[in-house]
């Protein structure tokens, strides 16, 4: 137990090492508001169209939505991974050229690397768990009325969209509801957007 304790003390020394010299919180804040407003976005325009074509069949929406979450954590993970991967290296490329001396083994590079791949975690993870958790309700649709579980749906989706707008209004020190608010009205926009498509066609 001593020695876990000591270990794990170690490791977050070196992660907080890591975080000042990548800058990786900063850049974790903002990839998980991007990325889990685009999760919970595509899975509203996933269940708008599978209510609109009438799909009832509980499973069916479970396996799109799940497809989407897939997809979603994919790309983000392979995007953020070479491309922040692809990034850093130029940094140290740069550095190593204007100091003349290699970096591969100091902490500079260690820390880039790092920052790399949790950033590439951040990026595909965030985008599938919010996309996730509106599709909860559908796991039940054995249970309960598929309509049901599409109102629920839709309640989770708005609900995670203002909290996203709760965290981005503490960071920014602005109005906490309001920008939960407006949040929540890039739900209802692409509901309304979705809705449009339907009468259009």
């Amino acid at each position: 137990m001593v020695i876990f304790k000591k270990n794990f003390a170690e490791y977050i020394k070196k992660v907080r090492t890591y975080n000042k010299i990548a800058g990786i919180a900063k850049i974790v804040r903002r990839y998980f508001a991007i990325n889990g407003f685009d999760g919970v976005i595509t899975i509203i325009g996933v269940l708008v169209g599978s209510y609109i074509i009438g799909i009832r069949d509980y499973i069916n929406v479970v396996i799109a939505g799940a497809a989407i979450c897939i997809s979603l954590g994919v790309s983000g993970v392979w995007s953020a991974y070479f491309s922040e991967s692809a990034e850093r290296k130029k940094e140290i490329d740069d550095l190593e050229k204007s100091t003349l001396y290699a970096l591969d083994k100091t902490v500079i590079n260690y820390a880039q690397k790092y920052a790399s791949r949790v950033l590439a975690a951040v990026n595909g993870l965030s985008p599938v768990v919010t996309a996730f958790i509106p599709l909860v309700p559908f796991l039940f649709g054995k249970f309960i009325s598929i309509n049901i579980c599409y109102y629920l749906g839709f309640g989770l989706a708005f609900l995670i969209l203002f909290g996203i707008g709760l965290f981005l209004g503490n960071v920014s020190k602005s109005n906490l509801i309001i920008s939960g608010i407006k949040m929540v009205f890039a739900g209802i926009f692409c509901i309304v957007l979705s809705l449009l498509l339907k009468f259009l066609t």
